[in-house]
């Protein structure tokens, strides 16, 4: 085998070396530093290796490792493979052994020490992979602690909102969270230390394999299928199940919205300075067909084409809601249609959104997709942030803490937070904002304001 700087050793050699090198693998001879993986088999040098071996006389090979046959005191020449053991001519003529497959000892050495070169080769390949495995769980045990950094700072950040009435809750979550992390941890942990032990395990096979493959002919046959069975057995590897670095919880609450059972930050609207949304038939575009109770909308117009100039709303037909929401908290949810695009959130009034915090659903030919749109100033430019994908039947909730200057949007049904703007400083009055799009649908696309 040639390495990098040129020169060559035999593969056991070599191996053995890399093997026993605390420091990163040098030559032998020239000691210049190598990559311990850029091995290149030098052919030519192995032929000439080769017939070297074969021009030695065959008597001085191994000198005085022949034994005598204890039966007939003759030389053993022959190796019996169905015995694993050695023979003499004679004993070979015997009843014993006569329909025993016999081979010369040089033939048989040389064909289990191919089969024991092809074993240390896949102890090899099996310690890259226990090596690749335990830099992968290593980089999942960072992506874990990542995980764990990012849910605990979530649910602090939610749990700010009603903590004067709801801080034990916000305990129990936490908790929750560091639990399930130290679990996961330990058992990433238990792994890598078991995959440790496997390497240094397949690094011993490797050693105990190459000692014997340099013994002669004699000694190397005396245990090699218990050489090869240890080597075969030593590990074999299974890829692990996926190991699931996101938390679910199981979460229970005393507190209900709507006659359900719902997680905080769900807040209970008596706690609230509730408002009752209603739409705003004045502000509607034409086209919006506004239902008798103010609480449902839908386009009924005709589809009309966007100039590529306009604004982000001007393909939308879009109405606020009466109310002004100044100070305090609130929460209203809507139910929005499945077939179409829409866009909930609130605005600073009509008649056009300067100031705006908006969710927006948005149709393609790979679905339908979820998008947090805010433009907290006149002068600024919107920030859009993609969410998630859509889901059908959604149901969103919409939380504003108007004093702490905190937006969020809730998956109803699914109990579960959509997106929650960065905290900002709310200025002057806002009002609900709600958009369809303006084209003719088959079906009922109506969006409606939950009571």
């Amino acid at each position: 085998m040639s390495i990098e700087c040129g020169h060559s050793f035999c593969q056991s050699c070599l191996f053995r070396s890399w093997q026993e090198a605390s420091t990163p693998f040098s030559c032998p001879e020239c000691r210049s530093v190598s990559q311990a993986g850029e091995f290149k088999a030098n052919v030519r040098l192995g032929k000439l290796a080769d017939i070297a071996k074969r021009l030695r006389p065959h008597c001085l090979q191994y000198p005085g490792s022949h034994s005598k046959c204890e039966t007939h005191q003759k030389v053993q020449k022959l190796f019996c493979e169905d015995d694993q053991n050695l023979i003499c001519v004679s004993c070979s003529e015997s009843k014993e052994h006569k329909t025993h497959t016999l081979r010369c000892i040089d033939e048989a050495a040389e064909d289990f020490r191919e089969k024991l070169q092809e074993s240390v080769t896949d102890c090899w390949r099996k310690t890259k992979d226990v090596v690749q495995q335990m830099d992968n769980d290593m980089m999942k045990l960072a992506l874990l602690k990542e995980d764990i950094k990012t849910q605990t700072e979530t649910i602090s950040s939610e749990f700010e909102k009603v903590k004067r009435f709801l801080d034990e809750e916000k305990n129990k979550y936490l908790s929750a969270v560091q639990r399930q992390g130290r679990a996961n941890l330990e058992g990433l942990r238990k792994r890598i230390r078991r995959l440790a032990l496997q390497n240094q395990e397949l690094r011993r096979r490797i050693s105990e394999s190459m000692e014997v493959c340099s013994k002669a002919d004699v000694d190397l046959l005396q245990d090699m299928k218990g050489v090869l069975k240890r080597n075969a057995t030593s590990w074999s590897w299974k890829e692990p199940a996926s190991l699931a670095i996101e938390f679910t919880f199981d979460w229970t609450s005393t507190h209900s919205l709507e006659n359900k059972s719902l997680p905080m930050p769900f807040i209970e609207p008596k706690l609230l300075s509730t408002v009752d949304i209603t739409l705003d038939p004045d502000t509607a575009d034409p086209g919006l067909i506004i239902s008798e109770d103010l609480k449902s909308m839908r386009y009924g117009g005709a589809q009309t084409e966007v100039p590529i100039s306009t604004g982000r709303f001007s393909d939308f037909a879009t109405v606020v809601g009466i109310q002004c929401l100044l100070s305090s908290r609130y929460y209203w949810a809507v139910e929005v249609p499945d077939n179409t695009g829409w866009c909930v959130g609130i605005s600073n009034g009509s008649p056009g959104p300067e100031v705006f915090f908006v969710l927006m659903a948005v149709k393609s030919h790979s679905g339908c997709h979820l998008f947090a749109i805010g433009k907290p100033h006149i002068s600024s430019v919107p920030h859009v942030k993609y969410c998630q994908n859509c889901v059908s039947n959604l149901k969103v909730g919409i939380f504003l803490d108007y004093e702490h200057g905190e937006l969020s949007f809730y998956n109803v049904k699914e109990r579960s937070l959509i997106f929650s703007f960065p905290t900002t400083s709310f200025s002057g009055f806002f009002q609900p904002f709600f958009c369809l799009p303006k084209k003719i649908l088959t079906s009922d696309c109506s969006l409606t304001i939950c009571p």
